[in-house]
């Protein structure tokens, strides 16, 4: 099964964020979306939060925490993509955009908003940052794959 992106997820800050049916994706991040601490949050090496169906589905089987896409603050869900086997540097195509994973994200304590020990149990499959290469709308439904490193 091709990776694909199942939810593209903003807010006017803060968590959860919620679906939309398209963004343009820019090096500033994804249209209309906004981060209220702009210290710890968005910036060009964190201009897209990504997460995936998976994990939740490791939330809500593992650690009986049900939480719906866009939970975690991510602004790209995904299905079908191992983010646990993904690293820094990697590049994906997700539709025309083209991101690159700049570092593991770190969990933020907001998160506990929705379980008391989310914080804890996240942390290690937090998902991922990435910058934002070539800009692009992008929209639920677009298929997510790695480059090969130009060589």
């Amino acid at each position: 099964m091709p990776a694909t992106l199942i939810q593209l997820s903003v807010s006017n800050g803060g968590m959860p964020k919620l679906a939309v049916p398209e963004a343009r994706v820019t090096r500033d991040g994804v249209g209309d979306d906004w981060q209220l601490n702009r210290k710890h949050h968005g910036g060009c090496d964190r201009a897209v939060c990504i997460y995936s169906q998976e994990l939740y589905d490791w939330l809500r089987h593992d650690h009986q925490i049900d939480l719906a896409p866009g939970s975690v603050g991510e602004n790209f869900t995904t299905l079908g993509l191992d983010l646990l086997s993904i690293k820094a540097g990697d590049q994906f195509a997700v539709g025309d955009c083209v991101i690159q994973i700049t570092k593991v994200r770190e969990p933020c304590r907001s998160l506990n908003q929705w379980h008391p020990h989310l914080l804890n149990v996240i942390h290690g499959r937090s998902g991922w940052m990435a910058r934002v290469i070539k800009s692009a709308v992008v929209r639920p439904g677009d298929r997510i794959a790695l480059l090969e490193p130009e060589k």
